[in-house]
């Protein structure tokens, strides 16, 4: 996950509000509870945050004319956006290296202090904000038989005719999702991969063949998509056609200006000629230290506002609620009220009522107090009634997913929100969710609460008919009523 770095112009440097996870690899058996770690977890921070992002803060510089890199956001009545940069970088000394014209109309730059006093001052231009900058981990993995996950056991039950239906074959799921991560390996057999974008300048490059040099948008992409195809593991939604936007480096950061040029880009499918492009669902497994904005950032908020604008346009979001055990009303994206917010359960067997002992492979999570079917202890919650209205849960305690080369274990929010994202998915697909991203996202909430109402025994200790304390964890997504 990432932390929320100061907006205040400044050279970077790097801290976080989470702390680093340990790298850790699985050996070449095929199912989670026989999988070997060739590094044992040394620690709760440790198995708190595996896979997740760190953001790198910025400090006060004494250099006053210091040029930092910046988002130009233009008022809604200028029409032409690349137009109005030329004109402003002529007038005001600098360039702007990229321009924005779907989900944020707009541009970024790298700008002095002076450059940005002068810029608020235009009457073309509605706010400008400093651009943060992320730090992503690596982890590691191997390659494995098909199994189906116990993750994906529990959310997708074991006698639904809709999932056999599904199951047969990748075709039956038309609904295109986006991986706003580092990539995706688009020649794993087990990925139906479309295509993508490199956004790591700040501008959408397209990218073939889509690669992933880091691995974790790959896991992510697993948990969304993997096919059931004989080989590895098998997704929420098997099949689903998966779009790479790269948004991390190799050496793990990422920048504002490149997160919002990936849902720039995302929104773009919604308004270009090719239908067959249209992105409905992405999933953005980041998250950092920040308070949610009112009026959708407008005037404070780069990214918030341009999600706002995306889910507008027909996308709709689910982000990871962060791994740090808190109340996420200091997260974002999480705390934003317009997307789908996933917090973290864990399952040890793929099914309800919590008998199995809470053991990975070799790793017992009960040193942790980890029970099965009990909220992760690292995952962060909402405590607020906005938060608990957009907020959902998902496995996300012994993931089995799909790696660069192979199939690897990790723990995280980062791996419950995909498995929300492919669940959004496949209710679109079986039309159970029609509409706006605004309507979807109701209706999947509704259907996500009812199920559990009908079947009490099939959510865990954490959701809303098992309360914890003032923790409140959402409803654990299904399939099976799609």
């Amino acid at each position: 996950m990432f932390s929320q770095a100061s907006r205040k112009a400044s050279d970077p440097q790097l801290t976080s509000v989470a702390r680093a996870p340990r790298r850790h690899r699985g050996s070449a058996l095929p199912r989670p509870d026989r999988l070997r770690y060739r590094r044992a977890l040394a620690s709760l921070t440790v198995i708190a945050l595996v896979s997740c992002f760190g953001l790198a803060a910025a400090a006060p510089s004494s250099a006053a004319e210091t040029a930092q890199n910046y988002i130009v956001v233009l008022k809604d009545g200028v029409v032409d956006a690349g137009a109005t940069a030329t004109a402003q970088q002529r007038a005001y000394g600098f360039t702007a290296s990229k321009v924005y014209r779907n989900a944020v109309n707009g541009y970024s730059a790298a700008l002095t202090a002076s450059q940005v006093q002068r810029l608020k001052a235009d009457p073309n231009v509605d706010f400008v904000t400093a651009g943060r900058t992320f730090q992503q981990p690596r982890d590691l993995g191997t390659a494995a038989t098909q199994e189906t996950p116990f993750w994906r056991k529990r959310i997708a039950g074991t006698s639904s005719d809709v999932r056999k239906a599904l199951d047969k074959g990748p075709s039956r799921i038309n609904v295109n999702v986006a991986v706003i991560d580092s990539g995706i390996d688009a020649t794993h057999p087990d990925l139906n991969v479309k295509g993508g974008v490199d956004c790591q300048s700040g501008s959408p490059v397209d990218v073939n063949p889509v690669v992933d040099v880091l691995g974790h948008g790959t896991f992510v992409a697993g948990v969304i998509g993997a096919r059931n195809n004989r080989l590895g593991v098998i997704g929420t939604a098997p099949g689903t056609p998966l779009w790479s936007v790269r948004v991390v480096d190799d050496a793990g950061l990422i920048s504002e200006q490149s997160l919002i040029c990936a849902i720039d880009w995302v929104t773009s499918t919604q308004k270009d000629d090719d239908p067959d492009n249209d992105i409905a669902v992405a999933n953005i497994s980041i998250a950092g230290g920040a308070p949610d904005t009112p009026n959708c950032g407008k005037g404070t908020d780069a990214m918030h506002y341009a999600i706002c604008r995306s889910v507008r346009a027909g996308v709709t979001y689910a982000v990871a609620a962060g791994n740090a055990g808190e109340d996420f009303a200091n997260t974002v994206p999480a705390t934003y009220d317009q997307v789908l917010t996933a917090t973290a359960m864990g399952d040890f067997d793929g099914k309800a009522g919590g008998d199995a002992a809470p053991n990975c492979g070799p790793d017992d999570f009960g040193k942790y107090g980890q029970k099965d079917d009990q909220s992760a202890f690292f995952s962060n919650f909402a405590t607020t009634s906005k938060d608990k209205a957009h907020t959902v849960s998902g496995p996300g305690v012994c993931m089995l997913s799909t790696w660069p080369g192979g199939y690897s274990i990790s723990n995280g929010t980062s791996f419950a929100s995909p498995a929300v994202a492919g669940s959004v998915a496949l209710c679109i697909s079986q039309k159970a969710c029609t509409g706006s991203a605004e309507h979807v996202m109701e209706q999947y909430l509704d259907l996500t609460k009812s199920y559990s109402k009908r079947h009490h025994d099939y959510g865990f200790d954490g959701d809303p008919i098992h309360p914890v304390g003032s923790r409140y964890y959402g409803y654990l997504t299904q399939t099976t009523s799609f």
